[in-house]
């Protein structure tokens, strides 16, 4: 017990003193105070502590007078760089609009005003004090939040690009971290994007193919030093006074001979817009040079038709577009595009990579002979090929043919091998089956209609619902087996992706149901069947329109995640 009082006592003066000597501490701006003489006396084993505290506080006063400790990134020791404020931020960490058009001190960098964003970083027009020349210094946004994947991603930017030297790929200098701000500076190009050109509407055609020669073969090289850019887009491409253009932004770059793990399979990073259909599906081990020929096919489509190829209202539709849907043939939006441009466009935009040309350098030759009027060198298009084009582009009306060309093919022949003699009723059929496959022409083609969009999907499904009632009255037979069209027409309009049309149509179909059972009842069927195929159909639609309101959900996360 006597032990432990002793104890106590000890422990109490050695923090009466400790917090003595800390305090003296920190007033000082000099010289640290010397450790009080009872303190060394008293705990003789504390010598190393006060002379680590010594140092501290040597220390605190060095940097408070010099100012915060900052990394040059000319190399790769540790410099004291003057005492200045971070960059004021919003709060994702960008700096904010009335800041970033102030020149501010950025360690051996002034920055002069922003000139643009990105998913990664933002842009500056800056000078480098010591050379006084004018650079691009491109900044990590949320640097201080940033996961160490954005950062090895920001530093793999650097590396991919600051061993490239061709007139037409910006070139990278500098690369480090200042302020907690992670940056890197390239060429500075005034003249703006091909983006802020293409504000202005479509190209002509021979300038849109000059151009992107000039970029194929650019993105060439970068394929030959084994590297895919992946995030091709007209605002990564840069035009200086003359118009030249120059490739920048190698942010998503991968060195496909290197380590590819830190792309992980199913993570999915670029611009839908301009993103093949490998790397829109999430497939990293498939994304290849021929996945950046077809980012040059579909910068060629915006050139040409002021548009690219797939673009809604969100990023996951948009996704969706791609791996699904075929683009619409540029001479319909832009008849003056020639032929053989169309050809050389839609063949980088074919859904399968080996479908594409093989290499940048191919596509560069194909524009090369159609500049100089030579024949273009493109396999011919099978009638397959294009058909399977068309079903891609418009799907509700491809598969509403279908259906009912196998229909009508069935019904002719049940008609021919004597199953039905009765040629009014059979005539009255097929007369029906080509009201409704008109009425799926019809609506297909107001859907491109403005201002049709939104009401054609549920005149739609007002006429397949009509029509197929139609059928089932003037068939024959029972009806069990093909009742099943019913909850077929509720899935089908899950894929307008439409909460409302879904119950809407789930009602039209229930409706016409009890109207088929009004006039078809037939006897000796127990009266609970029709209801219970009834609320089938109700828990069909419900399950839709959950499927697809989890869909929306997920969309309206995507594009709030969108940097």
């Amino acid at each position: 017990m006597l032990d432990e009082t002793s104890s106590s006592e000890r422990d109490r003066q050695l923090f009466e003193l400790l917090d003595a000597y800390v305090a003296a501490m920190g007033g000082q701006h000099g010289d640290a105070p010397d450790p009080p003489d009872e303190l060394i006396a008293a705990f003789p084993e504390l010598g190393d502590l006060l002379d680590c505290l010594d140092s501290l506080d040597s220390f605190a006063a060095l940097t408070t007078e010099a100012g915060p400790v900052a990394e040059d990134a000319s190399a790769n020791d540790k410099t004291l760089v003057p005492a200045s404020t971070p960059l004021p931020t919003t709060r994702d960490g960008s700096p904010t609009d009335s800041e970033s058009s102030k020149p501010r001190d950025f360690g051996r960098y002034e920055l002069i005003e922003e000139i643009g964003r990105g998913g990664m970083g933002v842009v500056y027009r800056a000078r480098q004090k010591t050379l006084n020349a004018t650079v691009a210094l491109k900044v990590v946004r949320s640097s201080q939040f940033a996961s160490a994947d954005e950062i090895r991603r920001f530093y793999a930017e650097a590396r991919a690009a600051a061993g490239l030297r061709h007139p037409n790929i910006v070139c990278v200098h500098d690369v480090g971290e200042c302020l907690g701000q992670h940056y890197l500076t390239m060429d500075f190009v005034d003249a703006g994007s091909l983006a802020d050109k293409l504000a202005a509407g479509p190209l002509d055609p021979r300038q849109a193919a000059e151009l992107l020669l000039t970029i194929a073969r650019a993105v060439d090289y970068l394929h030959r030093h084994q590297i895919v850019h992946r995030d091709l887009k007209p605002s990564n491409i840069m035009l200086d006074e003359q118009g030249v253009p120059s490739v920048t932004d190698f942010g998503l770059a991968k060195v496909f001979d290197g380590d590819s793990a830190e792309t992980a399979s199913g993570m999915i990073i670029g611009t839908p817009s301009y993103m093949a259909p490998e790397q829109a599906a999430g497939n990293a081990a498939e994304v290849s040079p021929q996945s950046d020929v077809y980012s040059l096919g579909a910068i060629l489509y915006e050139m040409l038709t002021g548009r690219p190829p797939f673009i809604e209202s969100n990023p996951l539709d948009t996704l969706l577009q791609v791996l699904e849907s075929t683009p619409e043939p540029l001479r319909k939006r832009s008849p003056q595009v020639p032929h053989d441009l169309e050809a050389i466009c839609l063949r980088c935009l074919k859904k399968a990579p080996e479908d594409r040309f093989a290499t940048a350098e191919e596509l560069a030759a194909e524009l090369d002979h159609f500049l100089k009027g030579e024949p273009v060198r493109l396999p011919p298009t099978s009638m397959r090929d294009r058909v399977t084009r068309w079903a891609r582009r418009e799907p509700a009306l491809a598969s509403r043919l279908g259906v009912l060309i196998v229909a009508i093919l069935i019904v002719q022949l049940f008609y021919q091998t004597g199953g039905h003699r009765d040629l009014a009723q059979h005539a009255e059929v097929i007369g029906l089956l080509a009201l409704w496959t008109a009425l799926s022409v019809i609506c297909q083609r107001l859907l491109t209609r403005d201002g049709w969009e939104r009401v054609v999907p549920y005149l739609w499904a007002v006429a397949d619902a009509a029509c197929y009632t139609g059928v089932l009255l003037l068939a024959d037979g029972p009806l069990g087996p093909v009742l099943i069209g019913f909850p077929v027409l509720v899935a089908g309009a899950g894929l307008w992706a439409e909460v409302k049309l879904v119950w809407f149509m789930t009602g039209v179909t229930t409706l016409s149901y009890a109207v088929l059972t009004w006039f078809r009842f037939e006897p000796g069927t127990p009266w609970h069947y029709p209801l219970i195929f009834a609320f089938s159909l109700v828990g069909t639609g419900f399950i839709v329109a959950h499927q697809v309101h989890r869909l929306k959900s997920l969309t309206r996360y995507f594009e709030r995640q969108r940097p």
